[in-house]
């Protein structure tokens, strides 16, 4: 489904597209403790890391091929997901820890062993209000396969925050990308094909000249077209609160792979 349990570093861009590679990792079972040397529950301590990777996703690319699944089957032009960035993670990430190691903080075994995409729903369930379930469903469509007790068992149990803080601040980023020239210009531009340039330019109007190398474009190929599939940026932990997300901005993995144009695919 989404590519979460891979770093960007992890990806083997030429194997096709990163989505089915991060859906084959969840196929096969989380290692035993005795074999990857953690105690149980896990031994990583939550807030002993360097900083956030923010991935965001273009919901349409994603769902190229993909028509069974909840989000992938019931889509609207009218909704967020058609013409916005949508939350995929805000992962607790440390400086060299290329194979992301780092996760399920406290986690134990037997919710552990439940994290692949057939039975995220079988997670415990998340102590979370009416209204962040209801940002969720617009800004994370991959909450309808329960994609948010992947998020917060492997992810956010690291950040610090309880579920209800965690998910609040990842939607609330989500909304200030939306609002930004970046993001209008993503949605003025749904369907059309576009240059990397051009987005670039548009994060520099944002967060100032330069700002354009702290900025990662990802893309996928479906029906012979490359499409923008997910976009991250790296961001200063703690975090300061969304509406200073340029005062966030760390260097972080890369520009990516997008080639020079790319297509904004649509729902």
């Amino acid at each position: 489904m989404l590519i979460a349990a891979l770093p960007a570093a992890a990806l083997n861009w030429n194997l096709g597209d990163p989505a089915d590679q991060w859906k084959s990792s969840l196929s096969v079972a989380p290692a035993s403790p005795a074999a990857t040397g953690v105690d149980s529950p896990n031994s990583n301590q939550a807030g002993q890391f360097d900083k956030y990777v923010f991935s965001l996703q273009w919901a349409a690319a994603f769902c190229e091929g993909k028509p069974g699944l909840p989000e992938c089957g019931d889509r609207r032009p009218d909704r967020f997901s058609a013409r916005n960035l949508t939350q995929h993670g805000l992962w607790p990430d440390k400086n060299g820890d290329s194979t992301h190691a780092y996760g399920y903080c406290g986690v134990d075994d037997a919710t552990r062993a439940l994290d692949r995409a057939a039975t995220w729903c079988r997670m415990p369930g998340l102590d979370l209000s009416n209204a962040t379930r209801a940002r969720l469903a617009e800004t994370m469509p991959g909450a309808a396969s329960c994609l948010q007790n992947h998020e917060w068992y492997k992810h956010g149990s690291c950040s610090g925050f309880t579920p209800e803080e965690y998910f609040s601040r990842a939607s609330e980023l989500v909304a200030v990308v939306a609002g930004t020239k970046f993001g209008r210009y993503l949605t003025a531009n749904t369907g059309k094909t576009v240059t990397a340039n051009a987005l670039l330019d548009a994060f520099e109007s944002d967060f100032g000249a330069g700002s354009r190398s702290l900025l990662s474009l990802n893309c996928t190929k479906a029906g012979g077209a490359d499409l923008l599939l997910d976009v991250r940026l790296t961001l200063m932990h703690p975090l300061r609160p969304a509406s200073e997300l340029g005062k966030m901005l760390l260097p972080g993995g890369g520009k990516g792979n997008c080639p020079a144009s790319f297509k904004l695919d649509e729902l």
